[in-house]
């Protein structure tokens, strides 16, 4: 590929693209996230994005080209885990992968981006739990009209885009509230179809997180974060973050 790179094999597959493992002529390994026919705007997207980023919990776009008429980006190649993919774990060792998640989308969110799908699925976790966000394809500018471009994933939606209203880093954070929710009870609090989802994303609150050991102010922590307007949340992952970092137990770094 490109006269540089040899592609061995595809390691993941998303809802609209197919992601291979690649070595240079080094050996050094990369990522090549490979998109169908007609999904220009979308590796693009990938690659304003992705290009900007640079933090160690979150994983650069390094090139845009095409594959005969396929459009593709490379990134850095992330051993591990899609967290989505690890068995439960020890809440101070799930804290301490959420942290990252946070300053991940603090990054974001200081360079003017909002992410736009944030859940398990899009977060790498390698064998010393160094986590790294992924997938920047529904990513771009905070103030940026987003017309008919699909938000999110339908179990970790904020109200606001249910209802077809802007996004902001308030919708991010909603989404990482669903996430803590997840890690702290092992369960999504909202099954069903997607209509069912939705409804509740826009009028349920989350049920209560009994016996599942968080204390006052973490469940508190986890009400602000998917509070159902969005100005009653943290409006910068900056923010969560820092409050993250004041619960007795919490991670600290």
């Amino acid at each position: 590929m490109l006269g540089r790179y040899s592609v061995v094999r595809p390691i993941a597959h998303g809802a609209a693209a197919t992601v291979y493992l690649a070595f240079d002529d080094a050996g050094s390994p990369f990522a090549v996230k490979v998109f169908p026919r007609g999904f220009a705007a979308r590796a693009d997207r990938e690659w304003r994005v992705g290009r900007a980023l640079r933090h160690q919990h979150v994983n650069p776009v390094l090139e845009r080209f095409d594959i005969d008429e396929y459009p593709a980006v490379l990134t850095a190649f992330v051993p591990g885990s899609r967290l989505s993919d690890m068995p439960r774990l020890e809440q101070s060792r799930f804290l301490h992968i959420f942290s990252q998640l946070l300053q991940a989308l603090a990054h974001l969110h200081d360079l003017g981006f909002v992410h736009r799908d944030v859940k398990p699925e899009n977060l790498i976790v390698d064998r010393d739990d160094h986590a790294r966000l992924i997938d920047y394809d529904l990513s771009g500018p905070q103030d940026e009209p987003v017309g008919r471009l699909r938000l999110g994933t339908i179990a970790y939606i904020a109200p606001e885009l249910v209802r077809g209203e802007g996004v902001s880093p308030a919708s991010d954070l909603y989404a990482a509230g669903i996430i803590l929710y997840w890690g702290l009870t092992g369960e999504l609090p909202f099954v069903g179809d997607p209509r069912a989802v939705m409804k509740s994303h826009l009028h349920d609150p989350l049920p209560a997180l009994e016996g599942a050991g968080a204390g006052r102010e973490l469940d508190e922590f986890l009400n602000r974060l998917v509070a159902k307007d969005p100005a009653g949340r943290f409006q910068h992952a900056g923010a969560a973050l820092e409050a993250l970092r004041r619960i007795p137990g919490a991670d600290k770094s």
